[in-house]
């Protein structure tokens, strides 16, 4: 049972020293159901990190019984490396990752049990949609309705999540979801794949149906933990609860004031209700802040205690500030102004001495960036957007991933991507004349093209084919050989069969195809990365694959570049800034008009982005707004209007310049003059 207890021992200061009381609470806790609330900014991980080294180094559970369930697999990485500075190697037998890691884990040792095959592929919501869009061409209502495929998807997810089958509905994407889903599920045997719902699905179908498989697992894992918990939705509830039914030793980590992703699924429910399913469950507040200047925390405190349905909870700051900057609200004529006058505010802060990476526009949606990353670029200001196509949804990354994937094992959707990318003189009769003789004979679509010339394939084209299987065949080795890294060696045979050559054609100019190269080293800096925490094998090839395919993404940006962070509230969760801008805080904005339907949510969203802001925080709105091509009156959001004008600074219009700023000014106007009349 360890030492559990032992006030002032060694090992008591090892693992809680320089926690605040509630933190010790947390992290001393051994058995039972545990709801710890970490406020914003309130050292949850530090918490985690104490509470998993001391259960192991207490003796409490050995390191291979703890798992430990998080939504990125950086924030798995980052807890095990922490652990691992004090406790040594043995960290490295704690069971970290995301749902659906775990769920792969469970699928790979009881794929037979599954009903999957021993290589079972993991289908992306890319090919996934494609799926969708190939079965929806057999079905119709009326006169050809055209489906919206993702609409479809985020369907099929919701009844799955739930055991839906059929529907009493009249409403087309009801029915036609009715439609889909066999034949969707059918479609994932024949390829032998799940997709991501089946990671996390096909986990609980085991564990309900297979007592044996689920008395192992509850073994195996005597405690668990799960990090921002309130992002969890129902399947995921059920998945852990299933997994610590017999023993209940299950901490439970998340704020129900950050909970924002209601619109893909999570069930604030699962938190709120949490010491309610749970019988005698601990509930520990962690509400000192080490992040936010006071003045912005009593703004913060405010806008959430309007939301009724939550556990309540009072950030209380804990770090010391030079000065105490009430936050600001600044009021522009119109969104031009807003973006001009934003890029001048963050050239004003730097001119104050912080860095660029230390300052963050954010805002509701996508559509509000481009203004002030244009008035940015003008200024020459450093900056990164997060946002666009990611890196993992890029056709780049999806061919690349798939010349692997079919280098592996046989994989009919990759095969269908590479066959003609680069162009090989496979046109759209030969893979008609291979997607018949595939129905013929009921084969995959992948033993239809080694039976090229049966399928009726022209010689040239069949040649083409075969060749593609020889490259395949071979490319493992050639990836893995020495003297250059994998990466090296991936770039070199993309070269060589073709590849940069199809992207430079495609490309609409030399700049969109240098970018989209530099994509394919930085994917090559992935792999070799991965492999060099690993063995240089084939199994270390598949192991990347399933890694890439769980969207295990290793940063290639380098942290400590300095540019300014430009992102939608959605992105800036778990960060941090010493100036933050928030944009349009405006009705219809935030609360957004048509993607706002959950005003609680809303609010909450609101709130995270206010205390990502350490320092700094400055809130902008305009009187008038463009919509659909018209300019209308904007109205200030519900959520400023209730913060006392007490705890905000108001100005309208530009900052005015004090008397040292303009002859600042002017000294830098007449030093330019100077310089061009040197010239002339």
């Amino acid at each position: 049972m360890g030492v559990f207890g032992l006030r002032g021992s060694v090992l008591e200061s090892n693992w809680l020293a320089g926690l605040n009381s509630e933190q010790k609470e947390a992290a001393l806790h051994n058995y039972g159901p545990l709801l710890i609330l970490a406020g914003a900014g309130s050292g949850k991980t530090t918490v985690l990190v104490a509470r998993t080294g001391r259960l192991i180094e207490e003796a409490v559970c050995s390191p291979k019984e703890l798992c430990v369930m998080t939504f990125t697999n950086k924030a798995a990485r980052e807890l095990k490396h922490r652990v691992k500075v004090k406790l040594g190697r043995t960290a490295n037998q704690i069971w970290a990752g995301t749902f659906h890691s775990f769920g792969l884990h469970i699928l790979r040792e009881f794929y037979k049990e599954a009903g999957l095959p021993k290589t079972f592929g993991i289908l992306d919501p890319g090919d996934a949609t494609s799926i969708v869009k190939e079965i929806l061409k057999d079905f119709h209502i009326g006169d050809k309705t055209a489906y919206d495929a993702e609409k479809i998807l985020n369907l099929l997810s919701y009844w799955r999540e739930r055991g839906q089958t059929t529907t009493s509905s009249v409403d087309e994407y009801e029915q036609a979801v009715q439609w889909v889903l066999p034949h969707y599920i059918k479609r994932l045997k024949q390829l032998g794949m799940t997709d991501f719902d089946g990671l996390i699905l096909k986990p609980i179908e085991l564990m309900e149906k297979h007592e044996e498989i689920r008395k192992k697992l509850q073994n195996r894992f005597t405690q668990v933990m799960v990090d921002e918990f309130q992002d969890t939705n129902l399947m995921q509830m059920k998945l852990i609860h299933l997994l610590t039914d017999s023993h209940k030793n299950l901490t439970v980590v998340g704020d129900d004031d950050q909970s924002i992703y209601g619109w893909r699924g999570a069930c604030i429910k699962n938190i709120l209700d949490f010491p309610k399913l749970y019988a005698n469950c601990i509930v520990v507040r962690l509400e000192q802040n080490y992040r936010s200047s006071p003045a912005i925390l009593e703004v913060a405190n405010t806008i959430i205690a309007k939301n009724n349905e939550r556990h309540k909870k009072v950030l209380k700051a804990s770090r010391k500030f030079p000065e105490n900057k009430l936050p600001q609200i600044l009021v522009f004529e119109n969104e031009t102004e807003e973006g001009e006058q934003i890029a001048g505010e963050v050239q004003h802060y730097q001119k104050m001495g912080f860095k660029n990476r230390e300052i963050a526009v954010l805002y509701r949606s996508n559509g509000q960036g481009p203004i002030v990353e244009a008035e940015l670029r003008k200024m020459q200001v450093p900056y990164r957007m997060t946002g666009g196509t990611a890196f993992f949804d890029r056709k780049e990354t999806r061919d690349i991933l798939a010349y692997l994937k079919c280098s592996l094992k046989p994989n009919e959707i990759g095969l269908r991507r590479i066959l003609n990318t680069p162009a090989r003189g496979i046109g759209d009769k030969s893979f008609e004349y291979l997607e018949a003789l595939a129905e013929k004979k009921n084969i995959p679509f992948w033993k239809s093209a080694l039976e090229w010339s049966e399928a009726g394939v022209d010689e040239k084209a069949g040649a083409a084919i075969e060749n593609l299987f020889l490259i395949l065949k071979e490319l493992p080795n050639q990836i893995l050989a020495y003297p250059k890294t994998p990466g090296e060696n991936l770039c070199d045979f993309l070269v060589l069969i073709g590849y940069k050559l199809h992207l430079e054609k495609l490309a609409p100019n030399a700049l969109v195809a240098h970018n989209k190269w530099k994509l394919i080293e930085i994917f090559g800096r992935i792999l070799d990365r991965y492999i060099e925490k690993s063995s240089r094998s084939v199994d270390t090839l598949h192991n990347f694959i399933d890694s890439m395919e769980l969207r295990d993404t290793i940063n290639e940006e380098k942290e400590d570049e300095d540019r300014v962070q430009l992102m939608t509230l959605h992105a800036c969760k778990g960060l941090e800034f010493p100036v933050v801008f928030l944009l349009g805080v405006e009705e219809d904005v935030i609360p957004h008009k048509t993607l706002g339907s959950d005003i609680s949510e809303e609010r909450r969203l609101f709130y995270v982005g206010v205390t990502r802001a350490q320092q700094h925080l400055i809130m902008s709105r305009v009187q008038k707004r463009q919509r659909h091509g018209k300019l209308i009156d904007s109205a200030p959001s519900r959520f400023l209007l209730e913060i006392p004008k007490k705890l905000t600074e108001e100005r309208v219009g530009p900052r005015t310049l004090s008397p040292e700023g303009r002859k600042a000014m002017l000294a830098e106007f007449y030093k330019k003059l100077d310089a061009i009349n040197s010239l002339t």
